[in-house]
């Protein structure tokens, strides 16, 4: 349900072992029905799915009979999305949340509350998180370009779904502690909004040591709350969460060297929240750095870099296409480094 980059990706890899339905917007469902669907990933494997192997659905009630829904929606269309395919849900389906942030799972239990009044008859609602970026490289072809394996939360009646998955080539972790997993993604995606401020593609940005300056200064803000909170981040990437900052901050020849065997980007890698931007869409900045500020307010612990992050994030929606597009020493001042 609201197959875009990723929920189309994913629906790509998984046709080869199930019966998948596609839920999206007009356009990509027309051009996905006249053409077929390809998804390439970060090693260059090729996947053609022809038209016919597929469901392809503009309406929420193509949900019937599914035993698991993947919510690949923006964040901000969570609520909306649970709540136009709740009628059509089983008791017994499942519904995987892949959305950029840490209270999904919660939200999508929330707004399935008004179908489903006892708890005991709901739908199960379990966390996921998609490490890598996904972008259209053709009208029908979405391809992965940045590293990372989705993980799903360790469950009993999602592991039919891994079996799946893996049997479709999609290459998949569980894990128990989900809230760690998320928060380890946040400290990622944190520079989501760096990324869009620049308009940069993301190989290029993050050869900038003062966007990664930023970039770090908001993973500490995020790392002071986590210990606040008493989460302790999972490791997305060869360090501790706690050391990225400072492998942030080293001289580009340093961070190049020491991210190479664990952060491969393709060179058409940005952030879907560039892409929001360009499109005029609404962005995520809620659920990363305004998560970050609104926690930290709960709990006492100030977010000023993000703060001042989230106020540019809103300006350029407002903006439009004649947004800034600041530059990394730009941008460093901005927000008082």
């Amino acid at each position: 349900m609201g197959a875009g980059s990723i929920g189309t990706y994913f629906g790509g890899w998984l046709a080869a072992a199930a019966d998948v339905t596609l839920i999206g917007r007009a356009p990509n469902v027309d051009a996905i029905t006249r053409d077929g669907l390809t998804v390439t990933d970060l090693a260059g494997r090729t996947r053609t799915v022809p038209p016919e192997t597929l469901t392809l659905a503009t309406e929420p009630s193509a949900v019937v009979g599914a035993d698991y829904v993947l919510l690949t929606t923006k964040t901000h269309g969570l609520a909306a999305a649970t709540q136009q395919i709740a009628p059509y849900l089983q008791h017994d389906s499942v519904v995987i949340s892949l959305q950029n942030g840490l209270r999904n799972a919660s939200a999508i239990d929330e707004a399935l509350a008004g179908a489903f009044p006892s708890r005991a008859s709901r739908p199960l609602v379990l966390s996921g998180m998609v490490p890598f970026n996904v972008v259209r490289t053709a009208e029908t072809h979405w391809t992965q370009t940045t590293s990372g394996r989705p993980v799903f939360k360790d469950h009993p009646r999602v592991d039919p779904f891994v079996r799946v998955a893996q049997g479709g080539g999609l290459r998949v972790e569980v894990d128990p502690d989900m809230r760690a997993v998320l928060f380890g993604k946040l400290l990622l995606n944190l520079n989501n909004a760096v990324n869009a401020l620049t308009g940069l593609p993301l190989a290029v940005e993050l050869r900038d040591r003062d966007c990664r300056a930023v970039l770090a200064a908001c993973q500490d803000e995020a790392l002071a709350l986590a210990r606040r909170i008493g989460i302790s981040p999972a490791r997305m990437t060869p360090l501790p969460a706690a050391a990225m900052p400072a492998l942030l901050r080293s001289p580009t020849p340093v961070f190049s060297n020491l991210a190479r065997a664990s952060l491969k980007v393709a060179p058409t890698a940005r952030s879907s929240m560039a892409d929001d931007l360009d499109a005029g869409r609404p962005t995520e900045i809620d659920e990363l750095q305004g998560v970050v500020v609104q926690l930290g307010a709960d709990h006492g612990s100030a977010a000023p870099v993000c703060a001042r992050i989230v106020e540019l994030v809103r300006e350029a929606e407002a903006s439009g296409p004649d947004r800034r597009r600041w530059s990394g020493a730009q941008l460093r001042a901005a927000v008082g480094l």
